[in-house]
């Protein structure tokens, strides 16, 4: 398989993927999805392994890329969700509905950033232990 039917696959499964979730959710039924996200993991899978070209796929400037992206988006995601809660909470006392969004972003804004630390911390270490 060549790099371009590699990537023509993989738009193939995304498409089916998309009409089939959107499909179900429609039909109201909640699991489907899941098993097709599954199967669409899997066929991804098998489509990468197919590929049996020696191209470079990635190199380390898509890394450095996604690391900057990520640590931007969460910053801004960050930033935007404490802003949202106060301005949710100071909202709440005409309708409690907001004060219950308020603390789910507020809950969210914290999880993502322990989830953050965390994940930063592991990293380190395992990259600490690989180099000895």
């Amino acid at each position: 398989m060549t790099i371009k039917k590699y990537k023509i696959c993989r738009l193939a499964i995304i498409i089916l993927l998309s009409m089939s979730i959107s499909i179900s959710m429609t039909m109201e039924n909640y699991y489907l999805p899941i098993i097709f996200t599954i199967s669409a993991a899997a066929a991804m899978y098998y489509c990468k392994k197919q590929l049996n070209a020696k191209k470079v796929m990635v190199d380390e400037r898509d890394y450095q890329i996604a690391g900057k992206a990520s640590r931007y988006s969460i910053y801004v995601y960050s930033w935007i969700g404490a802003i949202g809660t106060f301005v949710l909470m100071a909202l709440s006392r005409d309708n409690p509905i907001l004060f219950d969004l308020g603390q789910f972003l507020a809950f969210s804004v914290c999880f993502l950033m322990l989830l953050n630390a965390f994940l930063f911390k592991y990293l380190i270490k395992k990259q600490n232990n690989d180099k000895e």
